[in-house]
């Protein structure tokens, strides 16, 4: 692969991942997909291969684990694969009350989301800045920018990517780009894997993941520190910040705790 046109795309297995890696292919990217699972990233691989002619490695890692992301980069260097486009997609979230979470869940999200997210960036801008160039997409959610009851310790995760972000713009600028996507309701399957409960207004601003992909992808060659996807979501998100915070949290708290108890 020519090391310039290179992307690394993680939680490459499915829905938001999918899209990046079928967007990256279409600006000529060649893709290193990861995640869990490799017979769905198979699938995926020839089938851009086939659709955009571009080489496709997958290669499959668990990076809820501890060392998961170190691993993950000693066998892309072993390989010879320097990405210098990062997309860090993997995520996961927990929807229940906090004091009911199962630990080993809680903990295996809390790495995934932050501390694999954290290494992973750390190795790929380090190796960017010494390559004088690279880009950085790590995505965030709507719930970064408020309180969220019922998905606590998911939010604050995303809040913890949003400020991670907006701060390594600054700061490994201008070799390496970082560009926060802050996407609001998809159905990705994220609804299964998390016993999170769209309301219909809810499911009402969903917008496809090749959307959302797009929009963060050109915000990030644009150089844009952060992107929330969607107009709706846009204004949530500014209502967010405007509001005292714990006006909001009591607010989504009526209705998620409503939700949680009619479902």
């Amino acid at each position: 692969m020519d090391s310039e046109k290179v992307a690394l795309v993680t939680g490459a297995s499915s829905g938001l991942g999918t899209a990046f890696a079928e967007d990256l292919a279409l600006r000529g990217y060649g893709l290193v997909l990861t995640a869990r699972g490799a017979d769905a990233m198979e699938v995926l691989a020839k089938r851009i291969r086939d659709s955009h002619g571009v080489d496709v490695v997958v290669q499959p890692a668990d990076l809820s684990k501890p060392q998961g992301a170190r691993e993950l980069c000693a066998t892309l260097d072993a390989q010879g694969l320097a990405p210098r486009v990062v997309v860090n997609n993997a995520g996961v979230g927990l929807n229940e009350r906090f004091v009911e979470h199962d630990s080993d869940r809680l903990a295996s999200m809390l790495q995934l989301n932050i501390l694999a997210l954290t290494e992973l960036t750390r190795v790929c801008g380090q190796r960017m800045m010494a390559a004088e160039g690279g880009h950085i997409l790590l995505v965030a959610s709507l719930a970064a920018y408020m309180p969220t009851p019922l998905m606590a310790a998911y939010g604050a995760s995303k809040s913890y990517i949003l400020s991670l972000g907006e701060a390594l713009h600054v700061e490994l600028a201008p070799k390496v780009g970082v560009t926060v996507l802050s996407p609001g309701y998809m159905e990705t399957g994220f609804d299964a894997a998390s016993g999170f409960r769209p309301t219909p207004a809810t499911r009402r601003t969903a917008l496809p993941p090749e959307k959302v992909a797009r929009i963060g992808l050109d915000a990030l060659f644009k150089g844009r520190p952060s992107v929330v996807a969607g107009n709706a979501n846009k204004i949530a998100a500014t209502i967010g910040t405007l509001l005292p915070r714990t006006f909001t949290a009591r607010q989504l708290s009526r209705a998620a705790g409503e939700r949680y108890r009619i479902q």
